[in-house]
């Protein structure tokens, strides 16, 4: 049972560490993007 937990819990690790990246990753390249039209 507590195989089972921790496995569900490292899955669960996982998914929260690739949501994170992929809301860094968004918003880095919204900044990217963003700041890149202003003129200089």
């Amino acid at each position: 049972m507590s195989d089972q937990t921790n496995n569900e819990r490292a899955a669960d690790g996982a998914a929260d560490a690739m949501a994170t990246v992929a809301i860094i990753a968004i918003f880095v390249t919204t900044m990217y993007v963003w700041l890149s039209g202003m003129p200089s």
